[in-house]
């Protein structure tokens, strides 16, 4: 087992969900440089298309581990560590996916993946990313934790070792990744079949059960519809457990068993904070697939069903009386519920994030 000291900074960019041979995915030599053309400025906060960062960042007992981060405007995140010459034991590759966002003025921002605790990255003027430590802050050492912008995305088909609450019913098949909340259609190739299987000796038919596998993210063919989605490609089955919990799921359930009060507004430069004594707020009817609420002023409703731990939800209906001091809060609040927002609990918080960026914050009454 490696040291400590070579796994920290792996802990945290969040790269410690998978390991393996690299010559098992599609990757290009790990020993080249960095993709060239480096970009020496990026807005994070007016980001259009994905993104990637590259560098070689510390490693105790091998040459460095290249990392690289892609970020898309959507508010997800592909990452990858090599290890590099590592003498005979194999470059090792740890991948990760999750949500992205940014913070203080879109000076940091925060990884949220399916290897657990958050990993946090300074964004410095040059438009580099500078890793920090799991408390956010600079890790004291001469050593470069910088990672560099490249003129084109990288992409990362590496497996990931992942960890979520799969369901198939009516011929669909999906996968609910636990730590992050997303959710992925399953395409059925590569090991697919193995999980269906195990599945359906599970005897939970349509019912989500946890399952352990390696899988990557190509572009297919949309279920409905035209165009592509962003399907999961099982790799490899590990095994299945109907016992094991899912933290998104359990999102999911909190959301449903309680109202929630908005207490904040979050703009692109401040938070508008929402006074204890407004109505604003929201119920989840899970059954129903509805969003039932108050946006301060006039009743709600919106059409909404949570995918994973995104809230889908429709066009708003609301009623049409006026309140004075309250419309401001009103209209705000209403123009974010239509559309897919991201829903995490922080403590005994649910916050709402609209692609990288977190827009609402709610309480239980």
């Amino acid at each position: 087992m490696r040291s400590n000291l070579l796994l920290a900074p792996l802990l945290v960019v969040g790269l410690l969900t998978a390991c393996g041979d690299t010559k098992s995915g599609n990757r290009a030599d790990p020993n080249a440089p960095p993709p060239p053309g480096v970009v020496p400025v990026r807005d994070v906060v007016a980001l259009d298309s994905a993104a990637s960062w590259v560098g070689d960042t510390p490693c105790a007992d091998c040459k460095g581990i290249r990392t690289t981060v892609t970020l898309y405007p959507d508010g997800t995140f592909r990452s990858e560590g090599i290890y590099l010459e590592t003498h005979g034991t194999g470059d090792t590759v740890f991948t990760d996916l999750g949500r992205w966002t940014h913070a203080e003025s879109a000076t940091r921002i925060l990884l949220r993946g399916a290897s657990g605790a958050p990993a946090q990255f300074a964004v410095d003027p040059d438009g580099s990313l500078r890793m920090l430590d799991l408390q956010g802050q600079t890790i004291a050492s001469k050593l470069s934790y910088q990672l560099s912008g490249t003129m084109a995305p990288v992409s990362i088909t590496h497996p990931t070792r992942l960890v979520g609450a799969f369901t198939y019913m009516a011929d669909a098949a999906i996968l609910v990744e636990c730590g992050s909340g997303l959710q992925f259609p399953v395409d059925m190739s590569a090991d697919y079949p193995a999980l269906e299987q195990a599945y359906a000796k599970a005897g939970k038919a349509g019912r989500p059960v946890v399952v352990r596998l390696k899988g990557h993210l190509a572009d297919r063919p949309a279920m409905d519809g035209a165009g592509t989605s962003r399907s999961l490609i099982v790799d490899s089955m590990d095994r299945i457990n109907p016992e094991d919990g899912c933290a998104a799921l359990r999102t999911q359930d909190q959301v449903a068993a309680s109202s929630w009060r908005l207490v904040a507004l979050e703009g692109e430069t401040s938070a508008l904070a929402v006074p204890e004594s407004s109505k604003a707020g929201f119920e989840w009817n899970r059954r129903e697939g509805r969003l039932i609420g108050n946006g301060g002023c006039n009743q709600f409703s919106a059409p909404a069903v949570l995918r994973g731990t995104t809230l889908v939800a429709g066009e708003a209906t609301a009623t049409e009386m006026f309140c004075e001091g309250a419309m401001d809060i009103e209209s705000r609040f209403l123009a974010i519920v239509a559309g897919e927002s991201g829903l995490r609990l922080q403590n005994d918080t649910l916050v709402w994030s609209r692609g990288p960026r977190d827009v609402a914050r709610f309480v239980r009454p």
